[in-house]
């Protein structure tokens, strides 16, 4: 007796072509840069910093015999924000398994194993699509990562800072562009000396329409005029740590990288025709961290990144899997981000 095979469902075991599995694209630039340090785990749903300003005594000359008052002690506040909550839940069932076939075949069955790796596959995906999207949304508005609102914080507010924005005005072809560069590199540094920071480098993140206008200026055109390289400093191609076909450009002592990271349905992270600058190699200007699940047997333990569970339906044996991540993103100096931008 022949198969008779249905065609109104593409994934029944049908006689087709070979299957092409299309992946996401993974734009981690901001998580590889560095920027932020590893996730660090703690044990509850809130964390506390505390704000330490420290300030010195101007000492002045007296009369032998005269004393200087002691200077006051450090002026200390403490801070609370909550970690956001992230869970993500799938199940694999028995009818997605059943008369299919495995992916990338014809006349192979799917297996429980193979089926199950790619849900999880996907979550892990979408984790790390979190994690990304929490560092761009920090850097791009001072602000905590929690669309539904369960959270609101924007650290420009909480510490009472205004944010600061430069014009770098590329529709004008006279405007200083190295003068714009150094303006942001100079508040960066008097603002994280004022705290006993430092930085190794400065990375500005850019829109695609920001780092294009950079690049085709005719100011930063013209001081590449006589530069002799193979390496295309206008157009460099990245390193092969960065994703393919993204564009940096080293100017004035920032490193500039075309950031195009969107979300699974395209939404751009970084704001059209902007950039966030920000300094590299700092000791504390940015933090994460990971409390606990929300399950018994995790409470008041040490936070991890992320967490995935399974168990089966006793009914019909489906795969049930629940995962969550409770992370959150913090600016302990959010005076070091500048916003890039182009009026004209």
């Amino acid at each position: 007796m022949a198969v008779v095979r249905s065609y109104t469902d593409a994934f029944q075991i049908i006689d087709r072509t070979p299957e092409i599995n299309l992946i996401p694209n993974q734009w981690g630039i901001i998580t590889q840069s560095g920027i932020f340090p590893s996730t660090e785990g703690i044990t509850t749903p809130v964390v506390s910093m505390e704000q330490i300003t420290k300030s010195g005594a101007v000492m002045v000359d007296r009369i032998r015999g005269e004393r200087n008052n002691v200077s006051k002690d450090y002026v200390r506040k403490l801070y609370s924000f909550n970690v956001p909550h992230f869970p993500l839940d799938d199940v694999l069932k028995p009818e997605d398994i059943q008369s299919r076939s495995a992916y990338g075949t014809v006349d192979q069955a799917e297996q429980e194993g193979l089926a199950l790796a790619r849900k999880i596959e996907r979550i892990r995906m979408s984790h790390m699509q979190l994690k990304e999207k929490a560092f761009a949304q920090l850097l791009a508005d001072g602000t905590i990562y929690a669309p539904n609102g369960s959270v609101s914080t924007n650290f420009y507010t909480e510490f009472g800072i205004t944010r600061k924005e430069i014009d770098f005005v590329f529709g004008t072809s006279t405007t200083d562009i190295m003068g714009k560069v150094e303006e942001g590199i100079a508040h960066i540094i008097d603002n994280l000396q004022a705290g006993g920071e430092v930085a190794t480098g400065f990375i500005a993140f850019c829109s695609p329409g920001f780092f294009s206008n950079l690049i085709k200026h005719a100011k930063v055109q013209a001081a590449y005029t006589y530069y002799s390289s193979t390496q295309e400093p206008l157009r460099q191609r990245l390193e092969s740590a960065l994703p393919m076909g993204t564009r940096v450009f080293e100017f004035g002592g920032i490193r500039f990288i075309e950031y195009r990271g969107t979300d699974f349905g395209g939404t751009a992270f970084m704001t059209a025709n902007e950039a966030r600058l920000v300094p590299s190699g700092t000791m504390d200007a940015f933090g994460v961290y990971a409390s606990p699940a929300g399950t018994m047997q995790h409470v008041n333990t040490v936070g991890q990144e992320s967490y995935l569970f399974t168990h089966r339906d006793p009914i019909d044996g489906s795969v049930i899997i629940r995962s969550e991540m409770n992370l959150l993103a913090v600016a302990r100096r959010p005076a070091a981000v500048v916003r890039l931008y182009s009026s004209t």
